[in-house]
């Protein structure tokens, strides 16, 4: 059995018909799928919808991630599944698409990036984790993402929501997730993907600076298409009158 376990949102029939390609989504530093609930009821609808959850693990590496994915799709069609990726999750859909071209039907990532460029911010970022096991700091880290996204238009029950999914998020797993941040670089493989890639940047990012990575991916990946978002920030998937389906 692969370790890489599957999130189950939504128990609707259309989820189980086999006959509806595979929406494979791959969150991000958070790890857990979790954060895309607010798309799954709209892809359900085409799609056999599948939130994947990072194996919480201190040790693993980018391609470890990879092979948990390509295990766990070994038995789809050929050219068939609607591969997703937000922030640090689309790295790793890059490097599945690299992986297994021949299984992937289309990419989709949201402000992601394929090298973070911000380099002191992540190393600051990956000495600072292990503070986040003291209450006191905790307490003032998600205070300030909740400002931030309620700056955002993020609504009070999806902060909320967000808050509850952010407790279930593993401290090992999170600190090595932040060290693989430094690690990647696919500048010189974008152009080998090409699979149709619908790319979503937020102009409001304070994470990832996605509009300039986005018109990056865009020159450079063969058959991508651009979308920006001014008002929206990193949260994109939570945003209101965001809808992945819309797109796919």
């Amino acid at each position: 059995m692969s370790q890489m376990a599957t999130q189950n949102y939504l128990m609707a029939a259309g989820n189980m018909e086999p006959s509806k390609p595979l929406a494979l989504l791959i969150p991000g530093l958070d790890g857990t799928g979790k954060l895309y609930y607010r798309q799954i009821e709209a892809l359900s609808a085409r799609f056999r919808v599948r939130a994947c959850e990072f194996k919480q693990c201190a040790s693993s590496g980018l391609h470890d991630l990879v092979d948990d994915l390509v295990r766990d799709t070994a038995g789809e069609a050929p050219k068939s599944i609607v591969v997703v990726g937000d922030s640090f999750g689309g790295t790793v859909a890059m490097l599945f698409v690299l992986a297994c071209p021949e299984r992937v039907r289309s990419l989709a990532l949201i402000n992601a990036f394929p090298y973070y460029r911000r380099r002191f911010r992540i190393f600051l970022g990956c000495y600072l984790a292990p503070l986040l096991r003291w209450p006191g700091v905790k307490s003032v880290k998600d205070f300030i993402v909740d400002r931030e996204l309620k700056s955002q238009g993020i609504l009070q029950d999806d902060r909320m929501r967000y808050r509850e999914v952010v407790k279930l998020v593993g401290f090992a797993g999170y600190r090595r997730r932040l060290e693989l941040v430094r690690e990647v670089n696919l500048l010189g493989q974008l152009d080998r993907i090409h699979v149709p890639t619908y790319l979503f940047a937020a102009g409001r990012d304070r994470i990832v600076p996605a509009v300039e990575e986005g018109h990056l991916m865009a020159a450079r990946i063969p058959r991508s298409t651009l979308f920006e978002f001014p008002r929206a920030g990193h949260a994109l998937l939570l945003t209101p009158g965001f809808c992945l389906g819309d797109y796919l």
